[in-house]
């Protein structure tokens, strides 16, 4: 099986500051191991401060590891980075574009970005015009970045990190501070580079939802190190003990008071999500037994006049997972 990205007890110890005559240190990664097919959409996850982002500055040269090393794309970090380099094209989460120029246009960004990654000028040219029609900026290609909303520039961060046609992606946060439409419009943009143009994505977030729709296989961090590692419904079948179902809501007077409704039901648990959809709006509930559950919460929305689509069993959530792995909650 041909791996583009795996690390080999990948660790990073950063120095701090002394104190009573000894130097502290905080192990940010601690002998990592982790190996990602080529073409995968791979999920790290981890509260603040597991070292998820020094993990990827790692992986990306940015930061040099104090023991072990990894190989991306074939090429190790340590003795090849140059070529690592040329292998992938990163994407720092952050609001309003700043990596950006905003006093030129998307085409000319791209253009800079193009040179300094030594594209040649003709097929510099070629690409910048594929990727504004990919990524829907053709008719906005001269507008200044300025001037984009925070979805278009997120889409021109996103054709940047494309511009030498990496093979693989590092993704950090690419939603972060984005509203709702923006969000759904660049998670259909990551499914479709990876199902379409084959990349290979290593993607971080802290959105739940999102990691379980784009995401093939997850890598839970904690405290430096990888404590899971599978796909997310095996995932969800290690906490058979976890029981929720799902109610979805097409019509009510208040989604705050409806979601505090049933969060103090003596049956419910929590509310371990709630999402806005197309549909309505659906709500999961952690329960006690969920065969009990799902007539006593029927019958509370219908005796309140809220108009339910469905109520369902369904297994533990992303979210569930997340938090009985990282905190040790048990219930």
């Amino acid at each position: 099986m041909e791996y583009t990205v795996e690390t080999f007890d990948l660790t990073k110890v950063f120095k701090g500051e002394k104190e009573g005559g000894k130097r502290l240190s905080v192990k940010a990664v601690d002998h990592v191991n982790i190996k990602v097919r080529r073409g995968e959409f791979f999920g790290l996850l981890g509260p603040n401060g597991a070292g998820k982002t020094t993990l990827i500055k790692i992986l990306c040269t940015i930061i040099i590891p104090t023991e072990g090393t990894a190989t991306v794309n074939g090429f190790d970090i340590l003795k090849e980075p140059e070529k690592v380099r040329s292998s992938f094209g990163w994407f720092h989460g952050e609001t309003g574009g700043r990596s950006l120029y905003w006093r030129l246009n998307a085409e000319d960004n791209l253009k800079f970005y193009a040179y300094l990654q030594n594209v040649p000028r003709e097929l510099a040219k070629k690409r910048i015009d594929a990727l504004l029609d990919f990524f829907e900026l053709s008719k906005d290609r001269h507008k200044l970045v300025k001037e984009y909303s925070t979805g278009m520039k997120v889409r021109v961060m996103l054709a940047r990190a494309l511009i030498h046609n990496p093979p693989i992606l590092f993704m950090d946060e690419p939603t972060i501070g984005l509203d709702t439409i923006s969000a759904v419009e660049t998670r259909k943009l990551l499914k479709a580079l990876s199902v379409e143009l084959g990349k290979t994505i290593v993607f971080t977030s802290h959105n739940m939802y999102e990691v379980e729709q784009l995401c093939e296989r997850i890598a839970i961090m904690k405290d430096g190190r990888i404590i899971a590692d599978s796909s997310p419904s095996i995932l969800r079948d290690m906490l058979t003990d976890i029981k929720a179902i799902e109610v979805e809501i097409k019509e009510c007077w208040s989604h705050e008071e409806i979601i505090g409704m049933l969060a103090n039901l003596s049956i419910v648990k929590k509310v371990s999500e709630t999402r806005n959809e197309s549909n309505g709006l659906v709500i999961r509930l952690q329960v006690d037994d969920e065969y009990e559950a799902i007539p006593i919460v029927a019958e509370r929305l219908r005796s309140r006049g809220v108009k339910v689509a469905s109520i369902l069993q369904v297994k533990p959530s992303l979210e569930d997972i997340f938090v009985r792995l990282t905190r040790g909650e048990t219930s």
